[in-house]
């Protein structure tokens, strides 16, 4: 199984879905993380201005060995500067043809600024990887499912909630190596939880991560959406 995943920024993926990939890594799959900011931004005295790239970009590997993902990419693009537009667009094709995934996971459509950019490009990226255009970018990938995940704003209608009771204690302790943006997202922790405990009572578990399955383009159910209980 072949995962990948799109965010805009190092903890994104640790709020949105860690525990959902902790799953995906303990049945085996092959996790892809591609992370469009380098993070730039993300200091809080300016002593740090010159080292938060670098010191987000060992968060993200310690992160990744937690919850295991096996591949990580960032794009270096600059935060409040994400944009719909051709070379992101290409990296997006690009990646789901090189990658060929079974399932793709990306931001809720109406979280906030660089995240619903994100969202937007991934959709068109995703949509026209299956599609005999751009093809400088490789051959044509059919279509795989793909799920929009919630990190700032409250998804209203999720299609799909997944029990990760059993992997919850790693998405807080990825989500611990996240250091240098603990100031930044104040309650972190707190939010995490309680929107883990709402969601995991929609289905009747401890824990739970809710995704939105896009149908920009439908498709039929999958093998990963089986195995997510979908």
């Amino acid at each position: 199984m072949r995962v990948l995943i799109f965010c805009a920024h190092a903890d994104d993926e640790v709020i949105g879905m860690g525990g959902t990939i902790r799953k995906f890594a303990n049945a085996g799959a092959q996790i892809r993380l591609v992370m469009f900011s380098a993070g730039a931004e993300g200091y809080v005295t300016l002593a740090e201005k010159d080292t938060i790239v670098t010191r987000r970009r060992r968060e993200a590997e310690a992160v990744c060995g937690i919850l295991g993902i096996t591949e990580y990419v960032n794009l270096g693009q600059l935060d409040w500067d994400l944009r719909v537009g051709n070379e992101l667009y290409h990296a997006v094709v690009r990646h789901i043809r090189a990658f060929t995934p079974d399932v793709i996971f990306s931001h809720f459509y109406s979280d906030y600024n660089d995240h619903q950019a994100v969202s937007k490009v991934v959709q068109e990226g995703w949509f026209h990887a299956a599609a005999p255009c751009a093809m400088i970018e490789g051959d044509v990938h059919s279509m795989a499912p793909l799920f929009e995940f919630e990190v700032v704003h409250r998804m209203p209608s999720p299609s799909l909630v997944v029990d990760i009771t059993d992997t919850y204690a790693t998405k807080v302790e990825a989500m611990g190596c996240y250091a240098s943006q603990l100031e930044h997202v104040g309650g972190v922790f707190q939010l995490m939880e309680g929107r883990a405990l709402e969601r995991g009572s929609l289905i009747g578990v401890q824990y739970g991560e809710a995704f939105l399955r896009n149908h920009y383009r439908p498709g039929p159910v999958t093998k990963v959406e089986q195995m997510l209980g979908f």
